[in-house]
C-alpha cells in the first residue's frame, strides 16, 4: 500500500504537558508549560492544537537542569530530571475554568471559614 491509499495519518507524540500556574484564569495569551526534554516545538505545537482545540502563534523553549540536592545527613548529592519549559503564544486570549485549579478553591474556603470565626468569638467573649 502506499501513502496515498492509506490516507491521512495522525502521529501523537508521548508528550507530557504540565501546566504551570499562570498570574491569573482569564484572558490569557501566552501559557507555560513543563515537558520532557526531548520534547520539540513543532511537537508541542502540534499537540496543543489537535488535542486540545489552542491556537497557538509561537511557542519558545527553554532547556532548564535538574536541580542539585543533597541526601540529609550526609555528604552525598542526588539531581532532579532535567526538563524543558515551553512558553506558548496563543492567537486568541484563553479563560481557564475555576475548578481547574484545586488551590483556588481551598482559599475561598479559609477566606469563608475565617469570616465566620471572628463572629463567633465576639459572641462567646460577651
Amino acid at each position: 500500500m502506499s501513502k496515498k491509499q492509506l490516507g491521512r495519518i495522525i502521529h501523537f507524540a508521548n508528550l507530557p504537558l504540565k501546566l504551570l500556574l499562570p498570574k491569573s484564569r482569564e484572558n490569557i495569551t501566552e501559557v507555560a508549560f513543563k515537558t520532557v526534554p526531548s520534547a520539540s516545538k513543532i511537537e508541542i505545537k502540534r499537540v496543543l492544537e489537535s488535542l486540545y482545540g489552542l491556537q497557538v502563534a509561537k511557542v519558545n523553549t527553554l532547556n532548564m537542569e535538574g536541580k542539585k540536592k543533597r541526601v540529609r545527613g550526609s555528604v552525598a548529592y542526588y539531581r532532579r530530571p532535567d526538563y524543558k519549559k515551553a512558553y506558548v503564544t496563543l492567537k486568541e486570549p484563553v479563560t481557564l475554568p475555576a475548578n481547574l485549579f484545586p488551590f483556588n478553591m481551598a482559599e475561598e474556603k479559609n477566606a469563608a471559614t475565617s469570616d465566620d470565626k471572628p463572629s463567633e468569638r465576639s459572641e462567646s467573649s460577651k
